[in-house]
């Protein structure tokens, strides 16, 4: 019995020594690593973050247009303001400068567009980006060939044609999808593609017909209008 005795205690002092120099230390550290961890979790969906973030690349924003630029001679710039981390308004400007107006979707000159977007973003990223919804409108400058046709309805004479290149504007209003990424530079990268429908329309009527013409018939004036493209800008 005195054997058995002198057994137990010594198995109780090791029980008590290992308790105090390896699991008690490894429990103590499980607990704070967890701790970490959920402070860590909870600090990146913080909306101050983005925020803090949104505050130190800037709140305003220069794009450039590189389709206009390397495809056709023409310039498209944009402004945008960051209003929160989920939305922003700004305004595009289209200057043409091809001179070949045999096209619809040539027709622009010069074209002032507004907008406003919605974002739809990661919380770990730096607001004003990821996927969004922008609603615009379009005030535009254009040329379209208008063909005046006199003599239709006199059989002594043959039938004039005459086409007759005329400025003209129109508003038009839509919508758009588009995806935007930004570096911790503040520098953008932005892909957008959207569509709308113009709401004037031919304003021509009977008593803009000239005196002698029979029918007026607008050519290549679009109903439809497109914006989009493939953006560069700089976040300040």
């Amino acid at each position: 019995m005195l054997f058995g005795l002198v057994i137990d205690i010594i198995f109780v002092k090791i029980k008590n020594k290992l308790m105090k120099r390896i699991i008690i230390p490894l429990l103590f550290t499980i607990v704070s690593y967890s701790q970490t961890d959920v402070q860590n979790v909870r600090v990146i969906k913080d909306d101050s973050q983005v925020t803090e973030l949104v505050n130190t690349l800037g709140k305003n924003e220069i794009k450039l247009d590189v389709i206009d630029l390397l495809f056709q001679p023409a310039l498209s710039l944009s402004y945008e303001r960051i209003s929160d981390s989920y939305s922003s308004f700004g305004g595009d400007v289209f200057i043409n400068f091809n001179n070949n107006n045999s096209s619809a979707s040539w027709s622009d000159r010069f074209t002032i567009s507004p907008f406003y977007r919605f974002y739809f973003l990661n919380k770990k990223d730096f607001g004003g980006a990821g996927f969004f919804v922008e609603l615009f409108s379009k005030f535009s400058f254009a040329d379209h060939t208008v063909e005046y046709v006199s003599g239709l309805y006199d059989e002594s004479v043959s039938p004039y044609y005459e086409f007759v290149d005329e400025s003209y504007f129109d508003i038009g209003l839509g919508v758009g999808l588009g995806r935007k990424w930004i570096n911790k530079k503040g520098i953008t990268f932005e892909i957008m593609l959207g569509i709308g429908r113009y709401l004037l329309g031919e304003t021509g009527g009977v008593d803009d017909v000239p005196l002698g013409v029979d029918e007026v018939f607008y050519n290549n004036r679009p109903e439809v209008t497109f914006k989009g493209g493939l953006s560069i800008g700089k976040r300040f």
